[in-house]
């Protein structure tokens, strides 16, 4: 056992070991198995009932993946549930898959918070009008575009826009893609807005569009509410393709090509574009079924090809502040032991492509 370990048990800190659990996307009983110990044990640990052992956590820090010091006690720690976060469905996700996303989260803070001490992010911007319409996603969508000066056309730069109002956009690793495309949390007055992988450029720019809507509309988040998430959708498509302009946009009679067309001069998916022509009352049901069912046919449900790389919509703002940061006292080495995170975890975190040469060892032993 390595003395880190065992001074490590003596200043441990219970929520550290649930935080870690959940980042790695385990259960109590898959880590209780990985250290050979009970699924009882683990659960009086995260509760504080009992202290485990410095081996228990050298352990524990190898199943999960972080230094043995995550563990230990004396930073700041921000606990986030379920209930403080927008998430479009709960039934689509399971409560590991919510956790682990919640704790990326939690991290993010973390680190946001040893950033603002050396540099100065900006100033969170959601300002919108007193005399705005309570509730009314439109004209709130409207009323965004007026203060970002885009009184007409397509939005570009949408990720930087939100950078530039002080909102942390981040697309962090190990959230499940397939159910999840993006959540927010207003957390402490910063708010962030988190992406899965999932989607091209078109989709996660209305995934953004869409929590960005939730932000500005409800405060107090309800996830999984139906009412809630219809809001915000509508705030997104009014936002990313205004109806004043874009229904004399859209072809008739319809045809996948034309539409493609007019949905890459707006940065949306062919999808989001038809349904978008249903609720402005351009097409009908079953014009719709008929885009969905080519659309299906070509693969473009899931794989819409991209004629550009939509630049402004990557996150920068934490890698920017990171290498700022680095230029001023301190460097990812030092900001990932503040942590208490190795590297490659921090590299991720930030959206900083790890360059170094991938090393493979190939004889067993010295050459003769």
């Amino acid at each position: 056992m390595s003395p880190d370990a065992a001074a490590v048990a003596l200043a441990f800190d219970p929520a550290r070991l649930t935080q870690a659990r959940e980042l790695a996307g385990l259960r109590k009983r898959e880590l209780a198995d990985a250290i050979e110990r009970t699924a009882a044990a683990v659960s009086q640990y995260e509760l504080g009932q009992s202290r485990p052992s410095g081996e228990t956590l050298r352990r524990c820090a190898s199943a999960l993946g972080v230094p043995v010091t995550f563990f230990t006690t004396g930073r700041p720690h921000l606990r986030l549930d379920t209930a403080r976060a927008h998430f479009r469905s709960l039934r689509a996700t399971t409560v590991v898959q919510r956790q682990q996303a919640l704790a990326h989260v939690e991290l993010l803070w973390e680190l946001t918070d040893q950033l603002e001490r050396v540099v100065e992010l900006p100033p969170v911007d959601l300002r919108l009008p007193l005399d705005l319409p309570p509730g009314d996603p439109a004209a709130t969508a409207r009323m965004t575009r007026k203060a970002w000066h885009q009184p007409t056309g397509p939005v570009v730069h949408l990720v930087r826009h939100l950078e530039a109002r002080g909102i942390v956009v981040a697309r962090i690793p190990a959230v499940d893609a397939e159910t999840i495309d993006a959540f927010s949390a207003a957390l402490h007055g910063r708010p962030m807005i988190v992406l899965s992988r999932k989607g091209n450029p078109m989709r996660r720019r209305f995934s953004v569009a869409h929590e960005l809507g939730h932000l500005l509309l409800h405060p107090d988040p309800a996830p999984g509410s139906g009412h809630h998430e219809r809001a915000a959708n509508a705030f997104a498509a009014e936002l990313l393709m205004p109806a004043a302009e874009i229904a004399d946009r859209l072809p008739t009679p319809v045809n996948v090509a034309a539409l493609k067309e007019v949905a890459d001069g707006y940065g949306v998916s062919v999808a989001a574009l038809a349904y978008r022509g249903k609720d402005l009352g351009v097409y009908g049901e079953s014009t719709v079924r008929r885009v969905m069912a080519a659309l299906t046919g070509l693969g473009w449900r899931t794989r819409e090809p991209v004629r550009s790389e939509y630049p402004g919509e990557e996150p920068e703002l934490l890698s920017r502040a990171v290498e700022l940061a680095g230029a001023h006292g301190l460097p990812m080495a030092r900001l990932a032991a503040n942590l208490h995170v190795g590297l490659p975890r921090l590299r991720a975190l930030v959206g900083v492509p790890d360059h170094r040469p991938r090393l493979r060892l190939v004889h067993g032993g010295a050459p003769d």
